[in-house]
């Protein structure tokens, strides 16, 4: 769901050349912060909290959550509708140390070939720049001969990484937008966003080398160079694989360079973690990985100060938790694939289940086989009436191109979902209402009905 983009520079053109008064200019109107059918004390994750019975039991288990991730990466899914973004999970650290060259020749000429030809997306087949001119066939040949095809050897050799700013991974290499039309800002060279401290495996570069092509645990994709580090599989596995660290959970959470919190070094996003080396009364000390000149992998001390909203070690998986998390989130912006450094539908929950360890990947419907189909030719009232019986506040319910949270049933009766959403809805008039951000509706409201979904998705295992 893509959010608006206006132009002043044009409203002020028009001002100045039609003579029409304020009064007559159309009026954006944006959604309440409580959105239709929505109580104020609906918006607090206490109110739900008081609504769980269970909400202090602990849904899985370290251990349990690492079989979950585990049938996650082994799920047999269907690849092909994801070009760079990934359903399964990837650990790229356990990726031989070669790939055929021909098996990223096909993967980037099919890229290329999107490039000139690209696919219809709502009802466009054009890409528009930063300035709002349409791409012309020049500049899409510049960013294709960036790629470097004729310099992919006959065998790569991977070289490994860590991501150490929060990163962009591109479906081309520039970091110019490919924008769907020139009313909304939706980045289609956008692939997903990564955290720092995400391990990931290299396979090219540009022709000047300033964007890698990199396998990451959720895709595969360009990434700005300066923001990778590298060294041997070993030495990331060491940053990666520590079991001592601290996990961001606040949107996002500064760390510093001095123990006086003087010199900000960099942002680590919700549910990314950072190795600890120690803390006390006056803070955290962590590990923070960077880029050396030479791009090699270089770790430094990273102070974080006490008040921080941050936990040593992910969160027990309980209910309480998962609201505790998701509301945190309460009104944060949307953004397409993580551009911009925002969420969007997926992003928002990929990072919520992260704060447990929980690794998902693009589709949150792969995760589980706890899944209930809604059968599209049931009435709203029988959806309602099969969706009640499902556990609510860890599972994710999905149709066409979205996906949501399901809180359950409220003191009214009603039932609930959250989300993060672009656009917005129409009300009762066929008005447009711009959302543009996390917040919660009924099910029977228009910013996404229970009519739209088409699977209920339990995050948690078997039993």
């Amino acid at each position: 769901m893509p959010n608006f983009r206006f132009s002043s520079l044009l409203a002020l053109i028009v001002l100045f050349i039609v003579p029409v008064s304020w009064s007559q200019q159309p009026v954006l109107r944006h959604a309440p912060n409580a959105l239709p059918g929505v109580e104020p004390q609906m918006l607090t994750a206490e109110y739900w909290i008081a609504l769980q019975k269970d909400a202090d039991t602990v849904i899985m288990s370290p251990d349990e959550i690492a079989r979950f991730n585990e049938k996650i990466r082994n799920k047999k899914v269907d690849p092909a509708e994801y070009e760079g973004v990934l359903r399964n999970t990837i650990l790229p650290l356990d990726m031989p140390a070669t790939l055929p060259g021909d098996n990223l020749r096909v993967r980037l000429a099919s890229n290329q070939d999107k490039l000139f030809n690209p696919p219809d997306l709502y009802g466009s087949k054009t890409f528009f720049d930063g300035r709002n001119a349409p791409y012309t066939d020049a500049m899409k040949q510049d960013i294709a001969d960036r790629m470097n095809m004729d310099g992919i050897p006959k065998v790569i050799t991977r070289r490994f990484g860590i991501v150490v700013n929060h990163s962009s991974v591109r479906q081309y290499p520039t970091s110019v937008p490919g924008y769907h039309d020139t009313k909304v800002e939706l980045d289609r060279f956008q692939l997903t966003d990564l955290c720092i401290g995400n391990p990931v495996a290299v396979l090219h570069e540009t022709v000047d080398g300033d964007f890698l092509f990199v396998e990451s645990p959720i895709s595969l994709g360009w990434i700005l160079a300066d923001n990778i580090a590298l060294a041997d599989r070993d030495k990331i596995r060491e940053l990666t694989g520590d079991k001592n660290f601290v996990m961001a959970c606040a949107d996002k959470v500064p760390v510093y360079g001095d123990p006086g919190f003087k010199n900000f070094a960099r942002y680590f996003y919700f549910s990314a973690t950072l190795p600890l080396i120690g803390r006390s009364d006056s803070g955290y000390v962590v590990k923070m990985p960077y880029r050396q000149p030479d791009g090699a992998l270089g770790v430094a001390k990273g102070y974080i100060k006490p008040s921080a909203d941050v936990n040593v070690g992910y969160l027990p998986y309980t209910k309480r938790n998962v609201l505790t998390q998701a509301f945190k989130l309460l009104n944060t912006p949307y953004g397409w694939h993580g551009q911009d450094d925002k969420r969007d539908c997926v992003g928002f929950l990929r990072v919520l289940f992260g704060c447990f360890g929980i690794q998902t990947g693009r589709s949150m419907r792969d995760g589980s086989e706890n899944r209930t189909s809604i059968d599209p030719k049931l009435t709203m009232q029988e959806k309602i009436a099969k969706v009640s019986s499902i556990e609510p506040v860890i599972t994710v319910a999905s149709g066409p191109g979205h996906y949501v949270l399901y809180l359950g049933k409220a003191h009214n009766g009603m039932l609930y979902f959250m989300h993060q959403g672009g656009f917005g809805y129409k009300d009762e008039n066929g008005e447009q209402v711009i959302v543009n951000r996390i917040s919660l509706n009924p099910v029977t409201h228009a910013w996404f009905s229970i009519d739209n979904t088409d699977m209920f998705t339990v995050i948690k295992n078997t039993r």
